[in-house]
């Protein structure tokens, strides 16, 4: 029997269709992906076509590809890519690594416009996309503004005002896009962050992303508490003049000078000519026209190598598509003398924290202020608190005496240990200081007038047995939780429940 050369033929291409089915997707990192296949459509870049990675990009979209990173954290400005770096790492997953993923936006709104004006437009400018999304007429389902069905995973988009939707699903993959226009607590339940990162804790493979301009004040700021517990990348760029690899600083946090400089006319107006970089080594001026290829041979260095959270911080005098350090002088000029413009500038120019001016104290400096005091109680005093701080192994309770002036005294800090949801003597210690009696320099006696006990721990039924027959305009004891920013009023009205807090 012979075979004919045209059935041979059709049988081998049968076979590589086969086998090009269950052939391993390519070993690409999402840089390569998205150089080769994401494209940019015309209105919503001003690059359209085929995606062209700057070089500081590359390595914040890789490092989600690295197998021993589980977190990634950005702390940027403006004009910086955020937005398309975030859907490249998205569009690389879809394609050829597809699982669950969930992106958090501030709210669900912002989720909805986000899959309206950027998922949808990146699908539909992408075949290799485009042909695994369900199109959105499909009768199946699976692809709406807030959900992207393709073979092997999904994405949802969900706001973290959404308790609902941040808790439904387990993800491996979870980002969160601009974590400081979270709200600190979503519908009682707590910080978004934490219930959309619980998501992943069957995946032992599982990554977080964060992405954030600064929109919080310093030591409240989401993005600058996750900055700060990482291994702080910065992109050092050469100095075109002598070689000199350095960070573009707005100001420079060793000398406090300002590199960027230049002159101004009698207008108050930024001459463009003017503005330079000044190097930090050969202090040469450096004029944009040498931005571009600064860029392109810019490296991230750690300034914590070996910690496990990656984190990246760039501001806009990096940004690459226009040349733009005349007009962030004339930014900063113009807003000397405006305090919200000067906030917004570091905020979304810098991509730092707004920190308000005033007088600061080292440790040293404020205990030489320290000032004795004979009595138990000084005579100024005019009521004493005493506040209890929740631990695992013990409570730690601190008294103080309260004067004109809102000035304080320190009166007890006292460690009590023990369970506090097994122990009940600790409580007892607790209960025996609030009664005790103290005596005021001209010889009155004071008791506490009120204690507040941390609640938002892990001993919150505790909290709430020791409060509640407490809490009367008697003895005034009240269960409290902290927050990172105050966005609500510090007293609510008083629950009709034990365990509501107030």
């Amino acid at each position: 029997m012979v075979t004919h050369p045209s059935a041979l033929e059709n049988l081998e291409q049968a076979k590589a269709r086969v086998l090009a089915l269950w052939a391993p997707p390519p070993d690409l990192m999402v840089s390569q992906w998205a150089e080769v296949h994401r494209v940019m459509p015309k209105g919503t870049t001003s690059r359209p076509g085929t995606w062209r990675s700057e070089v500081y990009q590359r390595e914040i979209m890789d490092a989600m590809c690295d197998p021993l990173v589980n977190e990634v954290v950005w702390m940027k400005s403006t004009q910086v890519g955020a937005s398309e770096i975030l859907n490249n790492i998205i569009a690389y997953f879809i394609d050829l690594d597809p699982k669950p993923m969930m992106l958090v936006e501030p709210t669900e709104t912002n989720a909805k416009d986000y899959g309206r004006k950027r998922i949808t437009p990146m699908i539909q400018a992408c075949p290799r996309l485009h042909e695994k999304v369900r199109d959105a007429k499909s009768r199946q389902g699976g692809n709406t503004l807030q959900l992207k069905e393709f073979p092997g995973g999904f994405l949802k988009l969900t706001g973290a005002n959404s308790g609902a939707g941040l808790r439904s699903d387990p993800v491996p993959i979870v980002g969160f896009d601009e974590v400081d226009g979270y709200p600190d607590d979503v519908n009682g339940e707590g910080d978004p962050i934490e219930i959309g990162t619980r998501r992943t804790d069957q995946f032992p493979d599982f990554k977080v992303f964060k992405f954030s301009t600064p929109a919080k004040p310093k030591g409240i700021s989401r993005i600058e508490r996750d900055w700060e517990r990482s291994d702080q990348r910065r992109f050092h760029v050469p100095c075109p003049h002598c070689g000199h690899e350095q960070v573009l600083w707005w100001t420079d946090p060793k000398t406090k000078e300002h590199r960027l400089v230049w002159e101004v006319d009698a207008d108050g107006q930024v001459v463009q000519e003017s503005v330079r970089y000044v190097c930090a080594k050969c202090k040469a001026g450096i004029t944009e026209r040498h931005k571009q290829g600064m860029l392109d041979r810019g490296r991230w260095i750690a300034a914590h190598p070996g910690r496990p959270v990656v984190g990246f911080h760039i501001n806009a005098l990096y940004s690459p598509w226009k040349e733009n350090w005349h007009t962030l002088a004339q930014e900063w000029v113009d807003a000397q003398e405006n305090r919200e413009a000067l906030k917004a500038f570091i905020n979304l120019r810098l991509g730092e924290t707004w920190e308000e001016l005033g007088e600061t104290q080292d440790a040293e400096s404020l205990k030489d202020r320290l000032e004795p005091y004979e009595a138990e109680v000084p005579g100024n005093v005019a009521c004493l608190t005493m506040a209890v701080d929740v631990q695992d192994n013990r409570l730690e309770a601190v008294v103080k005496g309260w004067a004109p002036g809102e000035e304080s005294y320190l009166l007890a800090y006292e460690v009590l240990w023990g369970d506090p949801s097994t122990d009940p003597g600790v409580w007892e210690d607790v209960e025996e200081l609030r009664l005790r009696s103290w005596t005021r320099a001209d010889g009155v006696k004071m008791q506490v007038a009120a204690t507040v006990v941390d609640s938002g721990g892990h001993h919150t039924d505790a909290v709430y047995d020791f409060v509640q027959p407490r809490q009367n305009l008697r003895a005034r004891v009240f269960a409290v939780k902290g927050v990172e920013f105050n966005s609500k009023p510090v007293l609510a009205a008083e629950g009709t429940t034990k365990r509501s807090a107030v």
